[in-house]
């Protein structure tokens, strides 16, 4: 399964893409340490801030579309907009959760939405959890010391972005832990 995350912004929205291994891929991979999640690829799609807002929409919506093109998700996971002091900022966000929401309409995929307290409780195991202990946590989901720098829709390295990206990764492995975890529960009940 191809996961799709995605952190949605106006100036920045992270993304990244995680395969969940299926028994017959994780027999074949013999270099893996076994690890279930392998990261694809990741980044950041920006937009200018000088531009007007429509044209900020159409670029993240045809980057989108030539992310699901390139790497044919199963589905996208997006983080829910909270509504915090800035009222502002969440109207934007809102703009750029929209047109993911849209991208994942035109394209029949299934979309899964998790607050950040959700997905920093659920992967960093704490509500709070700084940037670099959900970080730390993705990096340890996906059995991996380092991650690359992750780029934007150019190819350009975007280090500074980063934690954008990496808030995408942890939205996907959020997803994979609560579906897992939502699935024993089933199989419980039914025992």
């Amino acid at each position: 399964m191809i996961i799709l995350g995605i952190d949605p912004g106006t100036a920045t929205t992270g993304w990244g893409i995680v395969r969940l291994k299926g028994n017959r891929e994780q027999q074949t991979a013999k270099n893996k340490k076994n690890c279930p999640l392998s990261l694809v690829d990741f980044g950041c799609i920006l937009t200018e801030s000088k531009d007007e807002m429509g044209r900020r929409l159409l670029v993240i919506k045809r980057a989108l579309q030539k992310i699901v093109k390139s790497h044919h998700p199963d589905c996208i996971v997006i983080e829910k907009l909270f509504f915090g002091a800035n009222s502002t900022s969440a109207l934007s966000v809102g703009q750029a959760r929209g047109v993911v929401l849209l991208v994942a309409a035109e394209n029949k995929l299934p979309t899964f939405e998790y607050t950040g307290l959700e997905v920093k409780l659920t992967v960093a195991d704490h509500g709070r959890a700084s940037k670099e202990s959900i970080q730390s946590a993705v990096r340890r989901s996906l059995g991996i010391k380092r991650l690359p720098d992750p780029k934007d829709q150019t190819g350009r390295p975007v280090f500074r972005f980063r934690d954008d990206a990496y808030d995408a990764v942890a939205a996907t492995i959020c997803h994979v832990i609560k579906t897992a975890s939502s699935k024993q529960t089933a199989e419980g009940a039914r025992k």
